[in-house]
């Protein structure tokens, strides 16, 4: 029988710097929880009450007020995965594998970090992506928050949320870090409490940044390079992003998330107005209230451009194999992600098949039949 759960119906000091995470043990030789993997009971019991936080947003969706989102963890599947699972008129769900929560550099606080980033899809609102949906009725399941809106989403809003109470483990995290990270939250907060509540936002993001930079590794092999809280990326988008920014990028929206004091109300999903999950003027103004627009609280240009207007792909069409600067690889255009780039590695060359479908291979592969 497959293991699953379901749901839907000591001194812990330590110095947090600009790049690092040096995590303490108590007095039995064991890392406390914010340091280590959560327990099966751990997981769920985060997970319940993230799903908590935002069953109203979710019923609020539903002219019925039927609607639910729920959460499911396979503990068979050793698959590094966390998705949502968002269908049109159906229930929201999350969805976990065991691999996930076994991941290199996952502890509580990260998964607590990672859950806020699902709800975030579902919640999290303008820029949403566009691509397949197809469906401009408004109704359920028609739009998801891009990647960096959700992680915004998760330290602006979920965290705070979920935190708030937890004043002792706010307090402790906030001593934890260096006078240059405790400053973005003293500038950014004038109460105590929010204070330290950033600070252990901070913490938890910049740990969650490191679990993001040894994923995109898995999958794209280079040498690592952790993100850290002082080496920003400083690229600038044409268009916004809609899929998974680069790991420094991630943890830059994280940080101005944990520092924007605008947070959101009411069970509103920001910007979900006709024409529904569109690049808009009207999805884009709808939501303007719900972010910091200017400042450390605003999302980051490394994904997000304010008013991005449509990528002409007329003439490039939707992907093709370009050489640049000696490099081969694939070129995509998208109308609302604009002009990206996937370059080959190693010997390999960008060939294109009968289909029209471009991608590295081999230079003994044949696209359409295999081999020479």
């Amino acid at each position: 029988m497959d293991d699953v759960s379901t749901h839907g119906a000591g001194d812990d000091s330590a110095a947090i710097l600009g790049g690092t995470v040096d995590a303490p043990v108590d007095d039995d030789g064991a890392p406390p929880s914010w340091a280590r993997p959560p327990t099966r009971e751990e997981a769920e019991a985060i997970l319940d009450r993230v799903v908590a936080l935002y069953q109203d947003h979710a019923a609020a969706a539903n002219p019925a007020g039927t609607h639910k989102i729920s959460w499911r963890i396979d503990w068979d599947s050793d698959a590094v995965s966390a998705h949502v699972l968002l269908n049109r008129g159906e229930d929201w769900t999350i969805e976990v594998s065991k691999g996930w929560l076994t991941a290199s550099s996952m502890t509580t606080e990260v998964f607590a970090l990672t859950m806020c980033h699902e709800m975030g899809h579902f919640i999290g609102g303008f820029p949403f992506k566009t691509s397949g949906r197809g469906d401009s009725t408004g109704a359920l399941g028609t739009s998801v928050a891009a990647e960096g809106q959700a992680d915004y989403f998760a330290t602006k809003d979920c965290l705070p949320r979920l935190w708030a109470n937890e004043t002792e483990a706010n307090a402790a995290a906030f001593a934890e870090l260096d006078p240059a990270a405790s400053e973005r939250c003293t500038t950014a907060y004038g109460d105590l409490a929010s204070q330290q509540l950033c600070g252990r936002i901070l913490r938890a993001s910049l740990q969650t940044g490191r679990l993001y930079e040894e994923q995109e590794v898995l999958q794209a092999p280079r040498e690592l390079v952790y993100p850290r809280f002082d080496t920003p990326d400083t690229t600038e988008v044409a268009v916004t992003k809609e899929g998974h920014p680069a790991s420094q990028c991630r943890l830059d929206t994280l940080v101005a998330g944990a520092v924007c004091s605008v947070k959101a109300t009411g069970t509103e999903i920001p910007g979900f107005v006709p024409p529904y999950g569109e690049y808009s003027v009207a999805s884009q103004e709808a939501a303007r209230p719900f972010a910091c627009q200017t400042g450390p609280g605003a999302r980051p240009r490394c994904w997000f451009q304010p008013d991005t207007v449509a990528t002409d792909c007329s003439e490039l069409g939707e992907q093709a194999c370009v050489v640049e600067d000696g490099r081969t690889g694939v070129r995509y255009c998208d109308t609302t992600s604009g002009v990206t780039h996937y370059w080959c590695f190693g010997d390999q060359v960008c060939k294109t098949s009968r289909d029209g479908i471009s991608d590295c291979y081999d230079p003994d592969v044949d696209p359409d039949e295999g081999s020479f």
